[in-house]
């Protein structure tokens, strides 16, 4: 019946059907934009601390961080951009005070570390620690109890050393000792036996002259060492004097050393046994380092450190560039007139003596800004931006412009050898997708151009180099380097001129000449000028160089490649400065021509590269799967140079 019902209404089903798939898709449609906007939406960052905002920890317990949660404002996940200043000493008791910084935010955690007073052994007196007898009254022992870390009842093996002989008058030192394993426990007690006035049954008369006692001690200065505490007594009345640690002495002029904060007494007793009592407290007894942070910017021709914040009563701030000092003051900031290093450090010294040192964190403004095209008769190819690299293909007449500023050349421009060293040839954009393949450089910026020349095979003796020695198809040249690697190092064979450029580890663009070697003296010279290359800290060199300008100025070496007259297609790069090169590649370029146009540029180091039917610009958007070529990649080559993020 279904079945004739749908034959009998066909025209009506199919519409239905239509209309119904329509209607769909456009609720799918709706929601997809709706997601899509709602991406779209910023939200202010938001940034918390996990778990507690102070945290109490016993002595030698481990701190294990709670952990924290920022939030850019499109919601992603912005833990790694977190700075934590400050630490937790789990070994001295204390405050410390840990700043977590996302932005301008910022947010604290304080974690106090406090006496583990768990079980320990201890052997303790009972009664009192000084006591007085007459002469020939009897001596009990008021006892003892020892006990081990476990708790364990160690009492029957105390040895008990001195004795009490109350017929004579006299002080008597009892001493308790409990021998561990690793240690021995001891007490001690005083016994006091006082002469007795056999007419009246009483104690001496005392002599009429009251006792002064005299405490000095420096109470308020800071330190972090201990306290010594002069104590005198005067008058003729004096019997002994008890410091706060049951020890006794009969000097009247002594001295007690103070370890850490607190109240402590002093008793003085006279003749009749009268008590004195002095107290004092101290509070200016400070071991704990300061806490702090801070910040340098680092410019072409200064740094300026401030520190962000610190501890309370802080003394001086000592500003360090690596381990040199720059500046010792009570300011909390500090211009240095010149560049530093990217490791610049602030030691605190608070009031009492405590020291630390704290590593800033650094905002970096060394870097040379981008030189963007201006020329009206350029025409622009192809521009892409990101934080480290900015790349603006612009064409000129015959050739291309491609305007490079990398943050860190030295990270930034590398080389990619055929598989194998050579084994296997392949052309430019072939030896490029390899690289972004195998460096997943897939959301990465990147410009590539061919610089070194063919490979020559069995032209250079590398019998004694590296394990790299026997694939002899690399790029022509006598020394070879790739990712600060020397695969290969040739020293009895070369044209009669050659020359290697490279980045070296200051952000400089070089370039150095090599000659043919066939006696021995020349050939140990060439190991010498290979070393220097080497030593430069180049991490990849290009071979079929040849200077073009050096200082600013027109190179004074003469060589025929290119010739200076001959047009061919061509391929340079010159540096304008640490961040800003450019490359030239066209057609019908002489080496004049190479030359005047880098002069145009401000270059101030320039080399032309491999050219011919060699010649390769190419490149990739960030976050494109497409390589796009702009010029050449025709001949299959054993390396392609490359500039990526």
């Amino acid at each position: 019946m279904n079945l004739d019902f749908i034959k009998k209404n066909k025209i009506f089903v199919i519409i239905s059907s239509i209309l119904l798939v329509l209607i769909l898709v456009l609720i799918i449609v709706f929601f997809t934009l709706k997601d899509d906007k709602i991406k779209e939406i910023k939200t202010n960052p938001t940034f918390n601390l996990v778990g507690l905002e102070y945290i109490t920890l016993k002595q030698g317990d481990n701190y294990i961080e709670p952990g924290y949660y920022a939030y850019d404002e499109y919601k992603n996940l912005a833990n790694s951009d977190v700075l934590i200043y400050g630490d937790v000493d789990i070994s001295t008791i204390g405050n410390y005070v840990i700043t977590y910084q996302y932005r301008d935010i910022i947010l604290q955690r304080r974690v106090e570390v406090v006496e583990n007073n768990n079980q320990k052994a201890r052997l303790e007196l009972k009664g009192k620690i000084h006591i007085q007898l007459y002469q020939n009254d009897n001596y009990k022992e008021p006892g003892y109890e020892a006990y081990n870390a476990n708790g364990d009842d160690l009492t029957n093996q105390v040895l008990i050393t001195g004795d009490v002989d109350t017929t004579k008058v006299g002080t008597y030192t009892l001493i308790y000792q409990l021998k561990l394993d690793d240690k021995t426990l001891e007490q001690k007690r005083i016994v006091e036996v006082l002469e007795k006035d056999d007419s009246n049954d009483n104690i001496q008369t005392p002599i009429n002259d009251p006792l002064k006692i005299e405490i000095t001690v420096d109470e308020t200065t800071p330190t972090n060492q201990s306290i010594n505490v002069s104590i005198n007594v005067t008058g003729d009345n004096f019997s002994y004097l008890v410091f706060p640690n049951d020890v006794t002495t009969k000097s009247q002029i002594a001295t007690y050393t103070i370890l850490k904060n607190g109240t402590y007494s002093f008793l003085v007793y006279d003749k009749n046994q009268k008590v004195i009592k002095k107290e004092i407290t101290i509070s200016n007894i400070d071991t704990t380092k300061p806490n702090g942070a801070c910040q340098a910017t680092l410019e072409q021709e200064s740094t300026e450190i401030k520190v962000l914040f610190a501890s309370e009563k802080i003394a001086k701030y000592v500003y360090l560039d690596n381990q040199k000092e720059l500046k010792s003051t009570t300011a909390i900031s500090y211009k240095y007139p010149a560049k530093t290093s990217s490791n610049i450090y602030v030691k605190m010294y608070d009031q009492a003596g405590n020291e630390s040192l704290f590593k800033c964190s650094i905002i970096d403004n060394t870097y040379y800004p981008p030189i963007t095209p201006v020329n009206q008769d350029e025409k622009t190819v192809f521009i892409s931006e990101t934080a480290s690299l900015k790349v603006y293909i612009t064409k000129k007449n015959d050739y291309y412009l491609t305007r490079v500023w990398a943050r860190n050349p030295y990270q930034q421009l590398n080389k990619f050898d055929s598989p194998e060293y050579g084994k296997n040839l392949y052309r430019p954009s072939t030896l490029l997708s390899k690289a972004i393949s195998k460096y997943n450089l897939q959301n990465k910026l990147v410009v590539g151009f061919n610089a070194s020349g063919f490979y020559l095979k069995d032209t250079f003796d590398a019998s004694s180099v590296d394990k790299y020695s026997s694939y002899n198809k690399t790029s022509v040249g006598t020394l070879v380097i790739t990712d600060g690697k020397v695969i290969r190092n040739a020293y009895n064979k070369a044209y009669k001129t050659w020359f290697v450029a490279g980045v070296d580890s200051n952000n400089k663009l070089r370039i150095f000449t090599d000659k043919k070697a066939s006696t021995t003296s020349e050939i140990n010279a060439k190991k010498t000028w290979s070393q220097s290359v080497i030593n430069s800290g180049i991490r990849n060199t290009f071979t079929f160089a040849s200077p073009l300008i050096e200082n600013g100025v027109k190179s004074s070496i003469t060589t025929n490649m290119p010739s200076y007259s001959s047009k061919k297609d061509r391929q340079a790069i010159c540096q304008v400065n640490d961040n800003n090169f450019v490359l030239i590649t066209g057609k019908n370029l002489t080496r004049n021509n190479l030359i005047n146009i880098m002069l145009s540029l401000n270059c101030q180091t320039g080399t032309n590269l491999d050219g011919g039917g060699s010649i390769a610009l190419l490149y990739k958007d960030k976050n494109s799967t497409t390589l796009k070529k702009v010029i050449g990649d025709s001949r299959s080559l054993t390396e392609v140079g490359y500039f990526t993020e």
